[in-house]
């Protein structure tokens, strides 16, 4: 894939902030732009989500990335009990 630069003006507080929430989410702050000006160009249209993720989903992308670092598969489910056995463990 081709890129170009792109350089733009912040506020330095702003870029640490996005930098840093960027990181925990696992991007990082080039994908979250790149996949913005995708989206825009897609849908032409610009949306923001103010909601934060509750402490018990971050602890659980959190546990997910560490199971995906650490080639952990997680097989199909056949019944949701085996299911919510798995998620509880």
């Amino acid at each position: 894939m081709k890129t170009t630069a792109l350089s733009i003006k912040i506020d330095p507080k702003v870029k640490r902030e996005a930098q840093k929430i960027a990181n925990e989410l696992g991007f990082s702050l080039s994908a979250i732009v790149n996949a913005s000006l995708k989206n825009l160009t897609r849908s032409k249209t610009i949306s923001y989500s103010l909601l934060e993720p509750t402490p018990f989903l971050k602890r659980a992308i959190k546990s997910a990335r560490t199971d995906r670092t650490r080639k952990k598969s997680v097989e199909p489910f056949s019944r949701v009990s085996d299911l919510m056995k798995s998620l509880r463990s």
